[in-house]
């Protein structure tokens, strides 16, 4: 019954989500067009924070200012992890060993607090 209330968008598409909604929990992954940009960091995680029900998760994929933007925006983050360490990206690089990331890519699992 939950699969029937999950959502896929793409970045244009957070725009056009009605705002009636909340989320308990949003995946995300900054788009290599914003770059480190705080501005446009801060931006992605307003509308974000905007869609998250109090007490809501985020699990989000970019550079390493989300960490003080995501805190400075009222997120509590509770891990965070270089995606080129994750196992997933490791046994990649096994099939793909010149596989390369953008360097401080970084996996966050973020709370609305």
């Amino acid at each position: 019954e939950w699969l029937s209330r999950i959502r896929f968008v793409t970045d244009e598409g957070l725009h056009d989500l009605d705002a009636t909604h909340s989320y308990d929990l949003v995946y995300y992954w900054v788009p290599y067009d914003s770059g480190d940009l705080p501005n446009h960091l801060a931006e992605h995680l307003m509308r974000i924070k905007q869609m998250l029900r109090d007490g809501g998760h985020i699990f989000i994929v970019g550079p390493t200012q989300l960490r003080q933007i995501g805190s400075s925006l009222g997120f509590l983050v509770c891990w965070e992890e270089p995606v080129e360490q994750l196992p997933t990206f490791r046994m990649h690089r096994t099939i793909l060993p010149k596989a390369r990331l953008r360097a401080g890519l970084t996996l966050f699992h973020m709370k609305k607090v």
